[in-house]
């Protein structure tokens, strides 16, 4: 016969004589945070605001703006001052002392060959001035008395002459009429075994004297030229009154980098 299982212990034990024992249930998070927010009295959080800085950058660009408007009224200060120191020097020196001579230019010769391709040689003599650049010339031939009836055409590289030197051209022009005009030359041939045309040349030049530096325009022109032909069927000729001389018209004019 089975003995009673024994319960003074308190303790539940199992088959096996095994006994469980348990611990006490934890209290929640949210229970501990109700006892603690009775325990505390009310308040409240208020989030402390960032002062306000004074915006700087404001008064930066209004300095560099008044910087800037004093720089440039003290370079325009600066450029009008120069002007009005230089400009009556700039004029002297722009102003010849006396009308210089203009340069010589001579036609020594000239041959047209096949009535095509003038061949011609120049000769270009400064007589008074200390020096001379000539920075463009262009040479324009035209029949008879007409410089819109453009013969042909050449222009030659710059050179410098000084007082008393010279140089010699010789240029080649081809021929850029038109059909009509060289009709009106072949009757001219025809007839009087001769062409009739004249010649101007366009030249800027720089003039140098002794105390002073002025830009030059001159339109030399030579007129009443004549191309003898040897016969009616030959179309070659050659100049018949060579080493002529040409006008020499000029013109002052300021310096161009002013």
């Amino acid at each position: 016969m089975k003995e009673p299982i024994s319960m003074a212990s308190g303790e539940p034990q199992n088959e096996r004589d095994h006994a469980y024992r348990f611990s006490p249930l934890p209290q929640s998070e949210t229970q501990h945070d109700d006892e603690d927010e009775e325990d505390e009295g009310l308040s409240i959080a208020v989030e402390p605001k960032a002062p306000v800085l004074p915006k700087y950058y404001c008064l930066e660009d209004e300095t560099l703006y008044e910087r800037t408007c004093e720089t440039i009224q003290d370079i325009f200060g600066i450029t009008v001052f120069i002007v009005l120191i230089f400009l009556p020097i700039y004029r002297s020196l722009g102003t010849p002392t006396q009308d210089p001579v203009p340069p010589v230019f001579t036609i020594n010769s000239m041959y047209l060959s096949n009535g095509a391709t003038w061949h011609a040689k120049f000769t270009i003599i400064n007589t008074n001035v200390s020096s001379i650049y000539f920075r463009t010339i262009d040479f324009t031939l035209f029949y008879k008395t007409n410089p819109e009836d453009v013969l042909s055409s050449a222009s030659s590289y710059p050179f410098y002459l000084d007082k008393g030197e010279y140089v010699k051209l010789r240029l080649n022009f081809e021929r850029t009429t038109t059909d009509s005009l060289v009709e009106e030359i072949e009757k001219d041939r025809v007839k009087d075994g001769s062409l009739n045309f004249g010649m101007q040349i366009k030249v800027e030049a720089i003039y140098y004297g002794e105390i002073w530096v002025s830009d030059v325009e001159m339109s030399p022109r030579c007129e009443d030229l004549k191309i003898q032909f040897r016969n009616e069927k030959d179309y070659s000729g050659r100049l018949a009154n060579p080493n002529r001389n040409c006008t020499v018209p000029m013109q002052w004019k300021q310096m161009s980098f002013f």
